[in-house]
């Protein structure tokens, strides 16, 4: 519910590939040294998210280390460059809000989810709006948070091309179930969306639980105006934004 987490991002590519952990990579359990691994890189992981979030991807893999309470030399065992740190995050990122995406239209979650707790959130999280949901669960659930600035210098892969495709099918899926029961604007698009993500969660200096209270109140507005507007489509002006202009928000040029 990241970026925050990471969102999806149209940069310069990289001969580094991430390791790949897709929502259905998830569904069998995982036991013994295979579950150690998986809970050691998930320290690793949120301590870089959090490392990054507050200080920019030049934030150095040092700071991560004394962040996650480990040697740096863990960390280059784990993942040979920066790089390759930068982009397993990103499509972990993205493999989350893939997860919640379709949990929150299908109510089906894995065994194993890339999110813990997932599936009882999903449960207390029952509606009729399946992009309520959605952004509920990424409010409460979201790993770190979503921020524009601190992705905008990511590295992208052809994996993290295919999660960003993967993404925005999950979307639009949840907004064509709301659009035709009446609970959003038919023009309401999967970058509108996402758009809504970031800036419904920012990163507040405040006690999580406070942040939570003032987002969720945030959220409540944000539902009620959609509902307005899917009722009342003339209240808005404008056009929804496009997919391409969501990446296109977030690319990085190749200087070179």
């Amino acid at each position: 519910m990241t970026d925050d987490a990471g969102t999806p991002l149209a940069a310069k590519p990289t001969a580094a590939s991430a390791p790949s952990e897709t929502p259905a990579a998830a569904t069998a359990p995982l036991r013994g040294r295979a579950r150690e691994a998986r809970d050691n890189d998930r320290i690793l992981l949120q301590a870089a998210r959090e490392v990054f979030a507050q200080r920019g991807w030049q934030a150095p893999m040092s700071a991560v280390a004394e962040h996650a309470g480990i040697g740096i030399a863990s960390i280059y065992r784990r993942f040979p460059s920066k790089d390759d740190l930068v982009l397993r995050l990103r499509s972990l990122a993205l493999c989350e809000v893939i997860e919640v995406a379709r949990a929150s239209l299908t109510g089906v979650v894995a065994t194993e989810p890339l999110t813990p707790g997932l599936a009882k959130a999903v449960e207390a999280h029952q509606g009729v709006s399946a992009v309520a949901r959605f952004l509920r669960l990424h409010i409460t659930m979201a790993t770190g948070p979503l921020t524009v600035g601190s992705w905008r210098q990511a590295l992208t892969s052809p994996e993290i091309e295919q999660n960003t495709g993967e993404l925005r099918s999950a979307l639009d899926a949840l907004i064509a179930h709301d659009a035709e029961a009446g609970y959003v604007p038919q023009n309401f698009t999967a970058a509108d969306l996402m758009l809504g993500v970031v800036h419904l969660r920012p990163n507040l200096p405040t006690s999580i639980e406070r942040a939570t209270e003032i987002h969720t109140r945030h959220l409540e507005l944000y539902l009620l105006g959609l509902a307005a507007t899917a009722a009342t489509p003339s209240l808005v002006s404008g056009f929804g934004a496009t997919w391409n202009e969501w990446l296109s928000f977030h690319t990085v040029e190749d200087s070179a």
